[in-house]
């Protein structure tokens, strides 16, 4: 599947988009996840947004990288997801490598952190994170701390 994928800064999203993502985000992590939180946060305003749209200019993916020290003392990333739609066919592994990627570029030698479902470490050790901690419930889901550590190159 062919998709443009699109980084901005809170203050370069249009009001329109920012709903659009919003609303997104509700339908899988609210109401798919029947988990009720308040989705829209204050890390919001001090995160990057990956935005995936496909041929059709469609919302297929998306995922958030909050700036270091807003949520950790390192980059994370989160709020991931791609639409019904578009499941199964590979985007999630390049949501995740495009975080990465921006993480590198934008805070290189800084680990990135995340908070991993559980389900999901086997997913993100695919990709060379290491569980730091034990599980925990967060909003009842459970979730796991896990740290990706940079490469030196020496």
């Amino acid at each position: 599947m062919e998709m443009y994928w699109t980084w901005k800064r809170f203050e370069e999203i249009s009001g329109a988009e920012m709903h659009e993502m919003l609303s997104e985000r509700q339908k899988v992590f609210i109401v798919e996840q029947k988990c009720v939180y308040q989705d829209a946060d204050n890390l919001d305003s001090q995160s990057w947004h990956l935005v995936g749209r496909d041929r059709e200019g469609m919302l297929a993916a998306y995922a958030r990288i909050n700036f270091p020290g807003a949520k950790y003392k390192e980059p994370s990333f989160g709020r991931i997801f791609t639409s019904q739609a578009n499941r199964a066919i590979g985007l999630g592994h390049q949501i995740i490598q495009h975080c990465i990627e921006k993480c590198e570029i934008e805070y290189p030698d800084m680990p990135i952190r995340i908070s991993a479902q559980t389900y999901l470490m086997g997913f993100y050790k695919g990709f060379c994170f290491e569980v730091v901690d034990q599980p925990y419930d967060d909003e009842g889901v459970e979730h796991i701390d896990m740290v990706l550590i940079p490469k030196l190159d020496v």
